[in-house]
């Protein structure tokens, strides 16, 4: 027993897959997508294009037809590299022959990121095809050489790489102090995630798989079930936590095999298994997951994004799942498609943010963050969220829901999910049973919150289209039950007590033209983006605006001056040009003093002043009607403006004019006076003529330019004399 318990101290010493084996029969990539594995990524327009991953192993044989620039030449890592774009040479530069572990690197990265300039018909492409790679050397001639994790992780992020593929450990299953180092930087730098290959012992995961806020990969063996590998590390963790988070290929995996020789343009392939292979594996699938979070948002997703998307695309290997051998169990792309999600850390930069922060754990911790750029929520203990969805009629549901968690010796921060149905029933997280669905309560008999939390920091959320039949609407909540005080009150790191989190749902009724309303209750399908929609996905049309008077002319007889009062109001809030003018049968007159544009629904007050605004006119009516137009500027892809029209009725406009009297008129002036003073009358009148026809006419050209402006084609109410 002792020389067996030795010989296992010496492998698991190296990384994990010391013990993993190599073997001339193996399976491709191509091999595993047929038999669904990871279903859809083939096919699939993804391949982790643009996206960086980086891999802390033995190093790369960069000659390699899987990463070399080209098929004759080498090219220099870097940022216009093929697939290297930085090298951490400091430990060792290559995958050097005679050092322990030799083409173990090459291997993990060819599973990572191959896309081979030659062709080896016995060696496919990776899933992840189009990703390029952060390469740490971490092996020379004295064995594994890994140094602080903040530094491997900060290189990493400062390059652009949020996914981190480490297939190394050490055989501790305690919680160590690298274990501590990893989640206070996953902690303090959401846009980073570290897959783990928990160990080939066939007994407890170890260290570093066991830190709280890593993805931790089984192997599962290639048979027709893809069941799990015999020699699998297995939970649960030092948390007593399930440890293992998802399954991945990792039996007789084919991948890049290297020769040691830095010129020999080699083509080589091997098969090895292990978790070492599962981890790059899972890793690999992750980065399509990222490419494919960023195209549809626009975003970088960050760790616990993926975590959540990497739970809900998992095919359970037995009924148990989600369990400490298998976590949720193998990848399958398409049980993501059609995916809802919802990260609190969405934010543009994330890179240039986390390297103003600091490199070091130290340095993140003494600059503290409260969440200000991204999303939100954080959640403070109390506080919840709620979305509310609309399942998809004949359709399984599926919710997940990941945070990070805080090291050791903090306590787990306890962040709840619970789905609230419309019909008065709910189901709390990681409460699957046998039968593979949660469990569905009555509200009136007992309360989410009184009942068990896992403990886990990823959780799930399972209903079948059984127990939906009728529900129209899902309320899907996130609650903080439970979140330490830390030293910085609204912050969200670990001295914080403030929590993100990341949400992905399956199984709702879609929603092609992201209006808010869910296809089968859309009865416009095609809405313009933007628009605002009414409850059958409609756009919501313009409405005109409104006028009232307050002071209406109608019945009146108007000597003096004509006080004009209304209200315009615009049920949208846009701004409204308002003219008026006085009509009669064979006259209109443009009032070009009483013409606004208006901002707030409000009132206005005009008035005409007979003697000075009418002066030129033959005004003596009792057929005068007042004309008010008003319109909005509402106008967009998806409506137009809109005008209003408001008349009164009729009253008199009635004016004995002095400088006429005398003149055909009624006068009491005598014979003598007549001619000399209504000829003055006269000239006054012709003067003041001249003055106010200016006006008059500038008016109407006023009127007429916001007629041709806004009224376009409508017809006029009303006829103008030229």
């Amino acid at each position: 027993m002792r020389i067996v318990g030795a010989l296992v101290l010496v492998l698991l010493l190296a990384p994990f897959t010391a013990a993993s084996s190599t073997s001339e029969r193996g399976f491709s990539s191509a091999d595993i997508l047929a038999d669904g594995v990871l279903d859809g990524v083939q096919s699939s327009e993804y391949n982790g294009n643009n996206v960086i991953i980086a891999v802390a192993d033995s190093g790369v044989d960069f000659d390699h037809a899987c990463f070399r620039n080209s098929t004759d030449s080498v090219g220099i890592p870097g940022a216009e590299h093929r697939k290297i774009v930085y090298l951490d040479d400091t430990i060792d530069g290559w995958d050097t022959q005679g050092h322990q572990q030799f083409r173990h690197g090459t291997h993990v990265a060819g599973i990572l990121a191959c896309s081979h300039v030659d062709g080896n018909e016995s060696m496919m492409n990776s899933f992840s095809s189009g990703a390029r790679l952060v390469v740490q050397d971490i092996v020379n001639q004295t064995g594994w050489h890994p140094p602080e994790v903040d530094v491997l992780l900060s290189q990493a992020s400062d390059n652009g790489a949020v996914i981190n593929s480490w297939s190394w450990g050490d055989d501790s299953v305690e919680y160590t102090n690298r274990s501590l180092d990893v989640d206070t930087w996953l902690m303090e730098n959401p846009w980073s995630l570290v897959f783990v290959a928990p160990g080939n012992n066939g007994n407890q995961m170890m260290e570093p798989a066991n830190a709280r806020n890593v993805v931790a990969v089984a192997a599962t063996n290639y048979d027709e079930n893809a069941s799990l590998w015999s020699s699998n590390s297995h939970g649960p963790d030092a948390d007593e936590r399930r440890g293992i988070f998802i399954a991945a290929p990792g039996q007789n995996v084919v991948s890049a095999g290297a020769d040691g020789i830095i010129d020999s343009m080699n083509n080589e392939s091997r098969s090895m298994t292990g978790t070492s292979m599962a981890a790059p594996m899972a890793a690999s699938f992750t980065a399509v997951l990222q490419e494919m979070v960023e195209v549809e948002t626009g975003f970088t997703p960050s760790g616990a994004q993926l975590r959540s998307l990497l739970a809900l695309s998992a095919d359970p290997i037995t009924g148990n799942s989600p369990d400490e051998f298998q976590g949720y169990g193998r990848p399958n792309f398409s049980r993501v498609d059609e995916v809802w999600m919802y990260d609190s850390f969405a934010m543009n930069g994330w890179s240039d943010f986390i390297s103003q922060r600091g490199a070091t754990n130290e340095e993140l911790l003494a600059s503290p963050w409260n969440g200000s750029g991204a999303a939100g929520p954080f959640l403070s203990e109390g506080e919840s969220e709620v979305f509310r969805v609309i399942p998809m009629p004949g359709s399984d549901f599926v919710a997940t829901m990941s945070y990070n968690a805080k090291p050791q010796p903090y306590e787990i921060d306890d962040l709840r999910l619970i789905v609230r149905t419309s019909n008065g029933m709910f189901a709390v997280d990681d409460e699957v049973r046998s039968s593979g669905t949660s469990a569905l309560y009555y509200s009136s008999v007992t309360s989410p919150l009184g009942m068990n939390s896992s403990n886990e920091t990823t959780v799930m959320i399972r209903l079948s289209a059984d127990q939906l039949e009728g529900v129209e609407w899902l309320d899907v909540e996130v609650v903080a039950v439970n979140v330490s005080q830390g030293s910085s009150p609204g912050t969200v790191g670990i001295e914080g007590d403030r929590l993100g989190f990341a949400l992905s749902l399956t199984g709702l009724d879609g929603d092609d033209d992201n209006d808010g309303v869910a296809n089968h209750a859309d009865l416009c399908a095609a809405t313009i983006p933007s628009a605002p929609v009414d409850s059958d996905g409609c756009a919501i049309q313009n409405s005109a605006p409104e006028i009232q008077f307050i002071i209406n002319p109608s019945g009146g007889n108007y000597t003096h001056e004509l006080v004009i009062m209304i209200g315009v109001s615009d049920e949208e809030g846009d701004a409204v040009n308002v003219v008026m003018r006085l009509v009669s049968p064979n006259l209109t007159i443009d009032l070009g003093d009483c013409a606004w544009r208006i901002e707030n629904v409000t009132m206005y007050q005009c008035t005409v002043v007979v003697e000075e605004d009418l002066v030129i006119y033959q005004i003596n009516r009792h057929d005068w009607r007042l004309e008010i137009i008003a319109i909005d500027e509402n106008e967009s892809e998806w409506t137009h403006s809109l005008i209003s029209n408001l008349s009164s009725d009729e009253f008199t406009i009635w004016w004995e004019n002095p400088a006429l009297i005398g003149d055909g008129g009624d006068s009491n002036l005598s014979d003598g006076d007549s001619g000399s003073k209504v000829s003055q009358n006269r000239a006054l009148m012709w003067g003041i003529f001249g003055l106010v026809t200016g006006a008059i006419v500038a008016a109407g050209f006023v009127f007429r330019g916001f007629e041709r402006k806004y009224i376009g084609e409508v017809s006029p109410p009303f006829m103008e004399e030229e």
